[in-house]
């Protein structure tokens, strides 16, 4: 009985640190997104490109891109635990990062044209 309890503890422990490495996901993955909306509709004057040159970067780019900018609220502490994600989590989080660009990008491009700076 004791180690069946012990057993079901250490599941639990388990359970509770794979959701905090998805909540901590989840709330870089916003960050990132908020401060790439921003960088890319108020500062950089064409969103299309914008969005453009940032597809191909991975979650941990972008992120430190936009590290210590108190727009993106991403501090050093993030990187370091961005650096220690599980891959399973991180490739995940990466790939939808990816989709939501790509996402944005075929959109602009559908709506203002195909080429760079087209329609702005």
């Amino acid at each position: 009985m004791v180690l069946a309890h012990m057993s079901g503890q250490r599941r639990k422990q388990k359970e509770d640190i794979d959701l905090s490495w998805v909540s901590f996901g989840w709330d870089i993955f916003n960050s990132v997104g908020k401060a790439l909306d921003y960088w890319c509709w108020e500062i950089a004057g064409d969103p299309l490109d914008c969005y453009s040159i940032h597809q191909d970067k991975d979650l941990y780019e972008l992120a430190e891109e936009f590290s210590d900018w108190e727009y993106s609220g991403i501090t050093e502490k993030d990187l370091k635990k961005l650096r220690k994600m599980p891959k399973k989590y991180y490739d995940n989080f990466n790939k939808l990062m990816k989709e939501k660009i790509e996402e944005v990008v075929n959109k602009l491009r559908e709506e203002y044209g195909g080429e760079y700076g087209e329609g702005w």
